[in-house]
């Protein structure tokens, strides 16, 4: 099917948008126009259509364009409606009594992990987790906690992917990944040791849905400097109960 000349120029606007979102940093008219294979004349007219209703914001000295905050009132609208997190919430601020850490709540979209919901420690040295942020879903303990009880062709799609290094300790070979997987399977949880973030550890349950589809994944990140065995422990047993009784809650 042909799509109009205001079709393609929407596909275009939203290739624009999907860019400065993936792209780590302010991207230039002149970088989007090269990584889209566009003329720059058409970028410009793009880009300066997307700053005045809201979506991009030139950043200054650089004059190059990020995302915007509006995204946030986008999240926040989607959360409202999500029955997840009204039901999670209450189960988190259990975990972030008892722990005084970050506790943050997690879903997939388009392959990646997005964080829907957190609760940020109140320490001055903590982990700090957007809502909104995004991550590859072989990346990270909240990322791999959904990867490795994902079905078999989500699996497969994430694994036809190149894998980005973030830090040292992204695991990037395909092979060890797959070992990742089933270890993960095997205890019942994932653990990061600045995988996407250096200096920050984190714990990973899955939450399921009462007929056992994933629906979830619930995470206590905290700075690898207050990392210990008996944390990592007190964070399990709070983590353990807190995705049991988030899966109650949907059922």
């Amino acid at each position: 099917m042909e799509h109009s000349p205001g079709a393609k120029l929407i596909d275009k606007a939203v290739d624009v948008l999907l860019l400065c979102r993936d792209a780590g940093g302010p991207v230039g008219v002149t970088e989007a126009a090269r990584r889209l294979g566009m003329p720059k004349s058409s970028a410009a007219r793009i880009v300066g259509a997307l700053v005045r209703r809201g979506f991009l914001r030139q950043e200054e000295p650089s004059g190059k364009y990020t995302l915007s905050n509006v995204y946030y009132s986008f999240t926040s609208a989607l959360s409202e409606r999500n029955l997840l997190i009204p039901r999670a919430v209450p189960v988190m601020e259990k975990v972030f009594r008892a722990l005084r850490e970050t506790v943050h709540l997690n879903v997939v979209d388009a392959l990646e992990r997005v964080c829907v919901h957190v609760l940020e420690s109140p320490q001055s040295l903590k982990a700090v987790m957007p809502v909104g942020q995004r991550s590859p879903l072989y990346c990270g303990g909240s990322s791999k906690a959904i990867l490795a009880f994902s079905d078999e062709e989500t699996v497969e799609r994430v694994f036809g992917r190149p894998f980005r290094k973030f830090t040292g300790s992204t695991i990037t070979g395909k092979k060890a990944m797959r070992e990742e997987i089933r270890r993960i399977r095997e205890r019942g949880y994932a653990v990061s040791h600045g995988e996407r973030v250096e200096g920050i550890t984190s714990v990973s349950v899955p939450v399921f849905h009462p007929g056992g589809k994933l629906g979830a994944s619930l995470t206590v990140s905290v700075p690898t400097a207050r990392y210990t065995e008996s944390l990592m422990e007190k964070i399990l047993r709070e983590l353990t109960a807190a995705s049991a009784g988030i899966s109650r809650g949907m059922g």
